[in-house]
């Protein structure tokens, strides 16, 4: 699997879906459920954070580590995870009406593809692997 894993996959379901809201949502001039100043500060915070995981985790594939500090200490995925708890859900309330389904999409997409990431993440790492995703939650930190 390359750097990207499942991402070009799930960009490939969610933003055909996102160009259709934006179709629709212009269609049936929809502008219904605006929240902007929430969705701008939660875009702002995940871009931040997607920011901060990115590097962390290109360092360490430049390397050819497996990451388990920093973002990657708290959940296996930090990536899908920002994208699908922050900056998708703030994007979708910037836009409002149909777009508001598009985390929904994203995150069935990410659900349904996430097996093939971790497989190959099992192949490359093996025993490291299998003990950091024992031990890390997949997308949700635990309290």
């Amino acid at each position: 699997m390359r750097f990207w894993g499942i991402e070009p996959k799930v960009a490939a379901v969610s933003a055909p879906y996102a160009a259709a809201a934006f179709y629709l949502n212009d269609r049936f001039n929809v502008t219904s459920i605006q929240l902007v100043k929430p969705g701008a500060f939660l875009m702002t915070i995940g871009v931040a954070l997607w920011l901060l995981c990115y590097l962390q985790v290109s360092r360490a594939h430049a390397r050819g580590e497996l990451l388990t500090t920093g973002c990657y200490s708290k959940v296996r995925h930090p990536i899908y995870s920002i994208w699908g708890l922050l900056i998708l859900p703030g994007f979708s309330l910037v836009i409002g009406g149909f777009m508001l389904l598009l985390p929904v999409i994203y995150w069935l997409s990410v659900v349904g593809f996430i097996g093939e990431e971790e497989t190959a993440l099992e192949e490359r790492f093996g025993e490291e692997w299998i003990g950091y995703r024992k031990k890390t939650p997949r997308f949700i930190p635990r309290v």
